[in-house]
């Protein structure tokens, strides 16, 4: 199994050049405070044969890997060859599958509660659906504020076979280009807030093959308490 060591980070980093930049940047105003601290649970069944080894396909398992953009406007939403990867996912969701209600709604409705906001200006990506064998629009979105002028949290999610993928990074301010900060700051926020909510965060993490900047690849495995 892997670990998910920013559990038990206290905000030091690796890699001091992008690091060291994206530690010096300000904080959205009113930011989700993300040094709360997360106390680990168990690994959900339904995610615990996906913490044995790397997932290195888009079809190995409900979850997806990355996030897409089509390559054009004619883009083929059914040929994984038409689109290219813009971000990893590094958050997996496991909603109560015996609760009532949409378990994306209820993922949805924790960072509402936090003061997030739906459906913020953003661009739009796409994520695999192995049992459609196409790629589906983002089904559900949020971030600290609506444009990010000066920078915001983050997110945007698809659910498959009942299994909740989330794209989680902080972004720098809109202005005078929009970029991605950092992933892993994304990924330390979701895990407070959640864990705040009561939701359970396993130290256990699904190695998902897909590091980029400051993420490592491995997916935190967050779980709604029944």
């Amino acid at each position: 199994m892997r670990t998910r060591r920013s559990l038990l980070r206290t905000g030091a980093a690796a890699g001091a050049g992008t690091l060291l930049a994206v530690a010096a940047l300000p904080s959205p105003p009113d930011a989700t405070p993300i040094g709360r601290t997360v106390e680990g649970s168990e690994t959900p069944p339904a995610v615990d044969e996906w913490t044995d080894g790397p997932i290195t396909g888009e079809t190995d398992t409900p979850i997806s890997r990355y996030q897409y953009r089509p390559i054009d406007d004619g883009a083929d939403p059914s040929e994984l060859a038409d689109f290219v990867a813009t971000a990893p996912i590094n958050v997996v969701l496991v909603p109560d599958a015996d609760a009532d209600g949409d378990g994306l709604e209820r993922v949805m409705a924790v960072l509402e509660d936090e003061g997030w906001l739906r459906d913020p200006e953003e661009y739009t990506r796409y994520a695999w659906d192995r049992r459609e064998s196409a790629f589906v629009r983002q089904q559900a979105t949020a971030a600290e504020s609506y444009y990010g002028t000066s920078g915001r949290l983050h997110v945007r999610c698809w659910s498959f076979e009942g299994i909740v993928s989330m794209q989680a990074h902080e972004d720098s301010g809109a202005r005078p280009e929009h970029t991605v900060t950092s992933y892993d700051r994304g990924l330390e926020a979701i895990e407070s807030i959640f864990d705040a909510a009561g939701w359970d965060v396993s130290p256990d993490a699904i190695d998902l093959d897909n590091d980029q900047g400051d993420y490592d690849g491995l997916a935190s495995v967050v779980t709604e308490d029944a």
